[in-house]
């Protein structure tokens, strides 16, 4: 039994892979929806995994395959539950034009989030890159090629 953790930023793939996935079958989370809790670091407000909430979910499925998603801070807390960190990337002009064409949520839409897209395509993907087991470019590749490559690591 696998636990796949599927991370990136906004934009590159993740919350469709998961529905791809879901629809064929597969346990699938998005640890952005009732997984996350906000703390104050540095006076600023920050969302991170709720550790409770994620230790529960790992445990719960220790038994059989699921992938996971998200991207927070404190995720690597909890790489050693995962049997591979895959990190979904695109070329930032491909990512900021799917922010802008998404319909599921704003996010990314607003100068202040821009701005933190643009923020974390510089500071944070160097970071998931060296600690990522896989790495998909989502740029030139459909979702279906994306799934097919996550479903080999079951």
């Amino acid at each position: 039994m696998a636990i796949i953790f599927i991370t990136g930023l906004s934009g590159v793939g993740k919350s469709s892979a998961l529905i791809q996935l879901e629809k064929e079958g597969y346990n699938v989370v998005d640890t952005d929806n009732g997984y996350v809790k906000s703390i104050g670091n540095e006076g600023v407000e920050e969302r991170i995994w709720d550790v409770e909430k994620i230790t529960r979910l790992l445990e719960q499925y220790k038994h059989s395959h699921l992938f996971i998603s998200g991207c927070y801070s404190n995720q690597g807390k909890f790489y050693h539950y995962f049997d591979y960190v895959v990190l979904l990337k695109t070329d930032l002009n491909v990512m900021i034009d799917r922010i802008n064409k998404r319909t599921p949520h704003d996010y990314g839409k607003s100068p202040e989030e821009r701005a933190e897209v643009l923020d974390s395509y510089e500071n944070v993907l160097p970071l998931l890159e060296k600690r990522s087991d896989i790495i998909i470019d989502t740029t030139n590749n459909g979702i279906n090629e994306v799934c097919r490559r996550l479903k080999e690591l079951v």
